[in-house]
């Protein structure tokens, strides 16, 4: 496995086809999850860098209505989603030629999928077998691996899995077989047999694949870029009042919200805590069981400083959190590398994080920001309080990294796809090429 190429493609090489196709399992206006606004960063930055990309976009028909392509580069493939198959990932033979008639006419000669969801699995075969196609897949989370929403978290205890087997997988999901699992696998790893190479936004995700069954040689890390970057002074040093944590993203258990509900109950133990603490909830609530929602409205009602700043648009991401002393992301599942990190270290703000999985990778416990125990409350408590020092925050805003944007994106993907087509029939000289 290589690490983040650490060079820049130049365009005009001649090293890469003509036509670049990023393909996603929506698109930005319908859905706003991690990979589609990647996958819909990568085609944005290629176009900046000088290289000519379409975005494609799949659609549920009855979604239609929400669908706004940007530009005439930009397609959609429609889907009907009750007639798709969640446990193999096939779709309707119409799919694939939806896909085909685009790639084919807008004469693209290398399609990058970032998602097999909704397309399914045989669309991105049917793609890559096109003649003279060049074909690369780009995993965000782990459906491929795990049946269950692709959280690698068990259905009954909601407890972390740490590895995949038969076994685990039938204890999840007893109305299947064994043998069904198994043709599962066999049936992702043929899917994914014929692609050039594979990346993955973090090293964590990268080596669980690696391990299930992805070939190491065809395997990079490149990190997600932001489309936009705040244009805002450096934070000045905090020296008193009270310290905001903000939460954004999806309110659901799985996102850690419960958690964060256990601390603010433990906050208003604490009066002279509950006076110099804010919390901060920014994101939407949908679909979630009254139990959870009953719970998180008790909470709103009975803590002055827990507020909840409702749902908020891509736009406005940026100055929100600059009104945050802190971001908090204690999710209870592993993660990949979370958009929202980017986002906040774009705007100086640290990060304190369950200490898990791409969490952990992305944000060095101590150096960025800190690190809490899974589901631990307390132990949330416990990193806030350390954070309320304005010594340690300096001194976490100081260890902030550089954020990759859009461009650097572009140019390190464009570095992988050149690098992995050159090496064809050699395709260890090209993984050897990239530096580390």
């Amino acid at each position: 496995m290589t690490h983040d190429p650490g060079f820049r493609f130049a365009p005009g090489e001649g090293l890469l086809p003509e036509r670049i196709a990023i393909v996603s399992h929506s698109h930005p206006s319908v859905s706003k999850g991690g990979a589609e606004i990647a996958a819909y960063s990568l085609y944005r930055g290629l176009r900046e860098i000088g290289i000519d990309a379409i975005f494609v976009g799949a659609c549920n028909v009855s979604d239609r209505h929400k669908l706004a392509l940007g530009s005439e580069t930009e397609f959609a493939v429609f889907f009907e989603g009750e007639r798709y198959d969640h446990f193999f990932h096939l779709a309707p033979r119409a799919v694939t030629e939806q896909l085909l008639r685009i790639l084919e006419g807008e004469r693209v000669g290398l399609v990058n999928f970032h998602h097999f969801f909704n397309l399914g699995l045989n669309a991105l075969r049917a793609a890559s077998e096109l003649p003279g196609m060049r074909s690369f897949l780009t995993i965000h989370e782990f459906l491929g691996i795990c049946q269950n929403h692709g959280q690698m978290i068990t259905r009954q205890t909601q407890s972390l899995c740490e590895r995949a087997t038969n076994e685990n997988c039938v204890s999840c999901f007893p109305e299947h077989m064994r043998t069904q699992f198994s043709l599962r696998k066999e049936t992702m790893l043929s899917g994914f047999g014929d692609f050039d190479g594979f990346v993955s936004p973090s090293r964590f995700l990268a080596e669980r694949f690696i391990d299930w069954g992805l070939p190491a040689e065809r395997t990079t890390v490149i990190e997600n870029g932001l489309l936009s970057m705040p244009a805002h002074d450096p934070r000045a040093a905090k020296s008193g009042g009270a310290w905001t944590f903000g939460f954004f993203g999806q309110i659901n258990p799985f996102k850690g919200v419960d958690v964060l509900l256990d601390a603010a109950d433990l906050v208003a133990k604490d009066p002279e805590l509950a006076r110099t603490v804010r919390l901060r909830i920014h994101g939407n609530m949908i679909g979630q069981s009254e139990a959870f929602t009953k719970r998180f409205e008790e909470s709103l009602k009975a803590h002055p400083f827990l507020t909840y700043a409702g749902p908020y648009a891509n736009a406005a991401v940026h100055r929100l959190m600059g009104e945050c002393d802190y971001v908090l992301i204690p999710s209870k599942w592993w993660e990949n590398s979370p958009v929202v990190i980017q986002e906040a270290y774009s705007v100086g703000a640290p990060v304190i994080c369950t200490g898990i999985g791409g969490m952990a990778e992305k944000v060095p416990d101590g150096v960025s920001g800190l690190h809490f125990k899974l589901g631990d409350a307390s132990d949330l408590l416990r990193a806030m309080r350390l954070a309320s020092y304005p010594e340690n925050a300096a001194r976490l805003r100081a260890g902030i990294p550089n954020v990759t944007t859009a461009s650097d994106m572009a140019r390190r993907y464009a570095a992988f796809f050149a690098l992995s087509i050159a090496g064809t029939g050699d395709r260890a000289a090209a993984r050897d090429a990239v530096p580390a």
